[in-house]
């Protein structure tokens, strides 16, 4: 009983304290898995310790197999030189020593300290003759060979018939306990480093140095080169051979101990903090479940709340339609907008389809029959709705449907919008629209037959004054006739301003006869009616992949011949005219440029260009009504694009124009 309220005391902590638990659990984990990362680490430094011992315990009997080889070679000849005369016969004795000792390279006999006999004699002849106790670098370790009675070997040192190696020398004695010489085997550096196998690489992750000790001062000095020298971090073995002072030392170059443990690591510290994470979930889980229970209650009581005040201060009707009962709640302001009284029966949703306009209602129960057959979530319609007062309104009605397992509609929630306001500005609109198209059809008449009737009058000034020159003109001074020819110049430029204003008033056209225009042909086309002034100016017109347009051929044939014209007119006088045209499709728009390398537009000008009759230069220069620009921009607006210019002052313009994708 006790254990079991134990039990229950430790539940309710763990679960009150949720956070606790948690940290708890993850320090826990963490602590223990911090220590089986150590002791991994432990063993992989005690392995990596092993491995360094083992090599060093093998170029340890690897050395001194070479060096025992050098120990019975002097031995062997100090005995025979203390009974025989071996100088006499020391080919023969040398070869037999060497070759029962394959590890040392020469052998020599010397007569107290000087060389007296070697072999193999080639290649050591400098040796013969050779006092070693003259030698003061060699003098210590003479006098250690003596000393230990034993062979002691010296070097690595330069040898007298070249090279560098180690020299084993074993004091030879006489009955009375005199010195009589020293037996000595020499074996060669990279012999030595070649047969114990002291050869450093970079690839040999193990590091091996043959180092001299120093009698005297204990110094160091090491022989074997070691590629790529840094600093090493991993275990190292060292061991004295005291045949020679030397320390055979063995490095591991870099421990992975470290980084082959640190996945580990990692990983038991992840999963602590997983622990940790699902101790806090577990014991997070009765308190979450506390809190939803009274959360939930809250939400619901704010969310009835919610939907009460959003009909509230909604303009539109929010409905629910249960389509099993046919029975449909409708918020208040349903009474409002329409003026209908609650005790009316409203709640059958047969009351909805009574009110509905007769010309809409059959409209509005196919689509609603079809949205609740089908598949869909969503039905939207507009229609009219009957009021109290008899007066109809315009609403939107939208439903989100909601449908049982197998697909049928059980259920219709959604919102009606009065949109009486918004529809009878759209009718305005119609309406004025109309009323516009028919004043410009009105309008276009007009200019047609007031652009002929004042041509007609234009026309007898131009014919009467040419009547007057021929008759009359050889009676008439030149005054008379410069009068005659303005009066004619006149007449001329107002027929064609004329023609011009009649060509602007006709701009607009329907954009329900759209159709495919192919622009390189529309070029072609415009070229060959400006062909005159381009053979006579020497002009270039390059163009090429312009695209096929939905538009309408006549405007669109305008719009270039005004933009190509105007780069021919407005030419340079110091150079052939050479215009290029490029287009360039955007998501929406075709964007079109005329460039010319004319006499240019000055900045304060570029917009001025588009207006009515607004020229830049006199009509004796540049002949024209200023019209051109100016219908170019309505054609390029009906088409719902832009138009701009871009121009440097004597180097030339580029007209840009936009027409959107219809």
């Amino acid at each position: 009983m006790n254990l079991s309220k134990l039990k229950d005391s430790v539940l309710d902590f763990l679960s009150a304290y949720p956070k606790i638990t948690g940290l708890g659990v993850f320090l826990g984990v963490l602590s223990l898995s911090l220590y089986l990362s150590y002791t991994e680490y432990q063993v992989r430094i005690s392995n990596e310790e092993q491995r360094v011992k083992a090599r060093l315990n093998e170029l340890q009997n690897s050395v001194l197999f070479s060096i025992r080889d050098g120990i019975s070679a002097t031995k062997t000849l100090g005995y025979l030189a203390q009974n025989l005369n071996v100088v006499e016969n020391f080919d023969s004795i040398g070869r037999q020593l060497i070759e029962n000792n394959p590890h040392i390279d020469a052998i020599q006999y010397l007569d107290s300290a000087t060389i007296v006999a070697v072999f193999p004699l080639e290649g050591n002849e400098p040796a013969i003759g050779y006092n070693i106790a003259e030698d003061q670098l060699r003098k210590d370790e003479i006098e250690e060979a003596f000393r230990r009675k034993e062979t002691y070997f010296s070097g690595p040192l330069n040898l007298r018939q070249g090279g560098v190696g180690i020299v084993g020398r074993y004091p030879i004695l006489k009955k009375s306990g005199e010195l009589q010489g020293f037996s000595a085997a020499i074996i060669r550096l990279e012999t030595l480093i070649q047969n114990a196998g002291l050869i450093n690489s970079e690839e040999n992750p193990i590091a091996i140095q043959f180092s001299k000790v120093d009698l005297k001062t204990g110094i160091l000095t090491p022989f074997l080169p070691e590629p790529g020298k840094s600093a090493y971090t991993g275990s190292k073995a060292s061991l004295l051979i005291p045949e020679g002072n030397w320390e055979l030392s063995v490095q591991l170059k870099e421990s992975r101990a470290l980084r082959e443990t640190l996945p580990g690591i990692i990983l038991r510290c992840i999963s602590a903090l997983f622990f940790g994470i699902i101790a806090w979930s577990f014991a997070l889980i009765p308190s979450v479940l506390r809190k939803k229970v009274a959360d939930q209650s809250k939400d619901l009581q704010l969310a009835n709340e919610r939907f009460e005040l959003a009909t509230k201060a909604t303009s539109d009707i929010i409905w629910d339609w249960d389509l099993n009962s046919n029975r449909t709640f409708r918020s208040s302001n349903f009474f409002q907008i329409f003026g209908y009284t609650q005790d009316q029966n409203l709640g059958n949703n047969d009351f909805w389809d009574s009110i509905i306009h007769p010309e809409d209602v059959d409209l509005v129960r196919s689509n609603l029959k079809e949205a609740l057959i089908g598949s869909g979530s969503y039905w939207s319609q507009e229609f009219r709705v009957k009021k109290q007062s008899g007066s109809y309104s315009y609403v939107l009605d939208k439903g989100y449907i909601i449908r049982d397992p197998s697909g049928k509609a059980i259920r219709m929630i959604g919102a009606t919008q009065d949109i009486t306001d918004r529809k009878l500005a759209e009718l305005e609109i119609i309406h004025t629209n109309a009323k516009l198209t028919s004043a410009n059809e009105e309008l276009k008449a007009f200019a047609a037959l007031a652009s002929h009737d004042l041509r007609e009058p234009l026309r007898m000034i131009s014919s009467f004054m040419d009547l007057l020159d021929k008759r009359y003109g050889q009676n008439l001074d030149d005054k008379a006739k410069q009068y005659i020819h303005y009066a004619k110049d006149g007449a001329k430029r107002l027929t064609l301003m004329i023609n011009d204003l009649l060509d602007y008033s006709k701009a607009g056209f329907d954009l329900s006869q759209l159709e495919k225009v192919d622009l390189m042909e529309l070029i072609r086309e415009v070229v060959e009616l400006k062909s005159d002034i381009v053979r006579s100016t020497h002009a270039t017109i390059t163009y090429e992949n312009l695209p096929q347009v939905m538009g309408i051929k006549v405007p669109l044939k305008t719009l270039f011949q005004n933009l190509i014209g105007n780069a021919l007119k407005y030419r340079s006088i110091e150079r052939h005219p050479e215009i290029i045209i490029r287009s360039e499709e955007s998501k929406d728009f075709w964007k079109f440029s005329i460039e010319d390398n004319g006499i240019g537009i000055e900045s304060g000008s570029l917009e001025d260009i588009f207006g009515i009759m607004k020229r830049l230069h006199s009509s004796e220069k540049y002949p024209g009504t200023g019209m051109g620009l100016a219908t170019c921009r309505k054609i390029v607006s009906q088409f719902h694009g832009k138009i701009w210019a871009e121009s440097t002052p004597g180097q030339g313009s580029k007209m840009i124009f936009t027409l959107k994708k219809l």
